[in-house]
This record gives structure tokens, C-alpha cells and sequence, in this order.
């Protein structure tokens, strides 16, 4: 027996436990617990097909198995939460339909992710689930801990809006780097080195002050924000469409 070729797929499911130990501490008013679990759900995502490359065990069943886990973990645990915090006093169905955003659009996107060639290219088409979910929770945990001094931040009509919108991205073609320090070629990346560790200072920085929710929103939509404008500003090169837009207009 290959004990080996188990320990991926035993990664994969204890962040699918820790993606139902979340649903459960939403139903029982724990949010930030809830929080926490996807938030290390997602940590054991990013180490699982890791571990199989470098073990040399990579399987189909392997691939399948973390495409379910990210389901639950990443887009049913997350929906659960936005709906029993912010939309499930909403009238009718409508809160039901706003928080089925994250696990609807994050369905889709892992549909589409299956069916791609992804193999070798050094970024996602399109917001990660697993990234959406620590965004969400990012900001949950933010607004839960500043909602006593700043409430009128953990209005449901200012966050759901950021919510849709930051699932909305898991479907678009716009691409968020891998983090990886390595190349094609196996040289380290320097640039991604020297971004991950300023990144890295920032955040140890703000958690030894004991303003880790700050430091998670601030890494999650950084994350977002730097996809945003990279997609904007260098692929798609906005500023020179509306630059000709003006003079054409003169």
C-alpha cells in the first residue's frame, strides 16, 4: 500500500471538515470562529495539490476531490454566513438570492475551472473561490470587530454590494497572479519574492499590534484590488482608450 498517495486527499478532507465545522458555528451565532476554520480550510487548499506534486502522487480523483471540497468549504460555508448575518431579514427571497451569489457564481467558476486547460499558466482566469471566501471573511471578521465604534460599516446594503461583487469576479477572464516563488524555469521569481515578503512584514506587523482583522482585509483586497487594476491599467489599457475617446471627441 502507497500510504503516500492518502496524504493529499487527507489534507483535502479535513479542510472539507473544517468547511462544515464553519456552517455549524454560523447556525450557532459563532462568526468569527466560523471565520477562522474556512480561513485555515483555506491555508490546508493551497498545501494539498502542493504536496502531491512534490510527493509525485497528482490523480484525477485527487483534482475532483479538491473541486468538491472548495464547494462546501469556499462556497457553501461563506453563503451561509453572509445570509445569517446580513440578508436573512431581507423581504421575500431576496436575501436568500444575494447570499446564494458566492456559492452559485463559485459553482460556475469551479465548473469552468475543471473543464480548462490550466496546466502551466502562472495565473487564475478569474477570482478564485478560495480567495473569495478569505476576502469574505476578512471582511466579517473586520466589521465585526470595528461594528461597536463604526456600526454604520456593518450596514448590509454597504457589504452586500462588495460581496456580490467580489464573487461576480470568480466568472470574469481576469487574471490573479499564482503565488509562486518559482518561474517555468525553477529560478525564483524575485519580484513575487520581494512583494510576498514586504507583504509579510506588513502582516506580522499589524498582528503583533493585535490588528489581525486589519491585516486580513488588507492582504484579501489588496489581492483583489491589484487583480482590478492590473487587468484595467496594463492588459486592457483603459487609460489610453479614454484618452482617445477625449481627443476624438475634440
Amino acid at each position: 500500500m502507497n500510504i503516500k498517495s492518502y496524504i493529499p486527499n487527507i489534507i483535502s478532507l479535513i479542510s472539507l471538515f473544517l468547511g462544515f465545522l464553519s456552517i455549524l458555528n454560523s447556525f450557532i451565532d459563532n462568526y468569527l470562529l466560523a471565520c477562522y476554520f474556512i480561513l485555515f480550510a483555506a491555508i490546508l487548499d493551497s498545501l494539498d495539490g502542493a504536496v502531491a506534486r512534490a510527493l509525485g502522487v497528482s490523480s484525477d480523483f485527487g483534482k475532483e476531490l479538491d473541486s468538491l471540497v472548495d464547494l462546501i468549504s469556499f462556497c457553501l460555508a461563506p453563503s451561509i454566513l453572509v445570509y445569517i448575518l446580513y440578508s436573512q431579514e431581507m423581504p421575500g427571497i431576496s436575501g436568500e438570492i444575494i447570499a446564494f451569489a458566492p456559492l452559485l457564481l463559485g459553482v460556475i467558476r469551479l465548473a469552468q475551472f475543471n473543464v480548462s486547460d490550466n496546466d502551466g499558466l502562472s495565473y487564475f482566469k478569474g477570482l478564485p473561490t478560495t480567495f473569495n471566501a478569505i476576502f469574505i471573511c476578512s471582511l466579517i471578521m473586520y466589521v465585526e470587530d470595528i461594528k461597536l465604534t463604526e456600526p454604520q460599516y456593518s450596514d448590509p446594503k454597504l457589504l452586500l454590494p462588495i460581496i456580490m461583487t467580489s464573487s461576480f469576479l470568480m466568472v470574469t477572464k481576469i487574471r490573479y497572479s499564482k503565488i509562486s516563488l518559482f518561474q517555468s524555469s525553477n529560478q525564483i521569481n524575485l519580484m513575487k519574492l520581494f512583494v510576498i515578503l514586504a507583504v509579510a512584514i506588513i502582516v506580522i506587523g499589524l498582528i503583533i499590534i493585535k490588528e489581525e482583522q486589519s491585516a486580513f482585509i488588507l492582504l484579501s483586497s489588496g489581492f483583489i484590488v491589484f487583480g482590478l487594476l492590473n487587468h484595467l491599467f496594463i492588459r486592457e489599457k483603459i487609460h489610453n482608450k479614454l484618452i482617445k475617446k477625449i481627443i476624438n471627441k475634440n
